[in-house]
């Protein structure tokens, strides 16, 4: 399983990794002469660094990604919610969104003479202004996740809504037929804030996202041989979001919690 944060448990193993690429003499000339811009997007850095030391030419990214996907089973991440039923979580899974699923909910929350003013018309507003469905917004069919759970109650991580209020489209949806103060008031009445642990098997990972942290992974690792270097990756902020088109099998959960501190980034709004 391999855990995103936990660097003492994937340093060593990294190297050894590709070490075949990435040789002693590549990393002896990256501490003599490091480049001007050590960055996690861009790995040309790397790339010509291998060509010129070993003659190889390679797509490190790319490679890394490969090789995560051969050497660990699962990536460990949180997911964020609101539940008063754990059991149907650790029955059932985790599942991408389904908008029509969320609006009969919000139907039943909102359209249940507790709010004068919300009609069905406002409700059928809100779905066509968000256009959950549409690809290009990133909402249905779609489960998030972070690969460092604390970006999802932490200030620096700024994703506390999923804890507070639950589902992001529910609150998107609640806020435009009632009012929000009444929409924080009632989504933070139902459930708990609760986090849950999984391990995500590496063959539901997009390759893509793959890079993404084989990139940041190896932005680390290389900052971490000259003390000058600072790699941005795993500093609060940076970001570790990851996101799947598929559902989460139940037996990937491997547990769960409530964090006792949460930062709500919609406080104010």
């Amino acid at each position: 399983m391999f855990s995103y944060p936990l660097v003492e448990t994937w340093r060593d193993r990294i190297w050894r990794m590709l070490g075949d690429f990435i040789t002693e003499e590549v990393k002896a000339e990256f501490v003599r002469h490091p480049p001007e811009y050590v960055v996690s997007d861009d790995l040309s850095w790397l790339d010509n660094l291998i060509n010129d030391v070993t003659g190889e030419i390679t797509d490190i990214k790319a490679l890394t990604a490969d090789r995560l996907r051969e050497e660990y089973r699962a990536f460990r991440a949180g997911h964020a919610t609101r539940t008063n039923d754990l059991a149907q979580f650790y029955h059932n899974g985790l599942k991408i969104l389904n908008a029509a699923d969320v609006e009969d909910r919000a139907r039943s929350i909102f359209l249940n003479g507790r709010f004068k003013y919300v009609t069905e018309q406002r409700l059928q507003d809100a779905i066509e202004e968000i256009d959950a469905r549409d690809p290009a917004g990133g909402r249905e069919g779609r489960l998030y996740y972070c690969a460092r759970e604390e970006e999802l109650f932490s200030r620096a991580g700024g994703a506390g809504h999923y804890l507070t209020y639950g589902s992001e489209y529910l609150y998107c949806l609640g806020i435009r037929v009632a009012s929000s103060w009444e929409t924080k008031k009632v989504l933070t009445g139902i459930g708990s804030p609760t986090m849950f642990v999984c391990d995500i098997p590496m063959v539901m990972i997009r390759s893509g996202t793959l890079e993404e942290f084989g990139g940041s992974i190896l932005e680390y690792l290389f900052c971490e041989l000259v003390d000058e270097l600072e790699a941005h990756a795993l500093s609060p902020g940076a970001g570790s979001a990851l996101s799947l088109t598929q559902n989460l099998p139940a037996e990937c959960i491997v547990g769960h919690y409530h964090p006792a501190t949460i930062y709500d980034p919609l406080r104010f709004a």
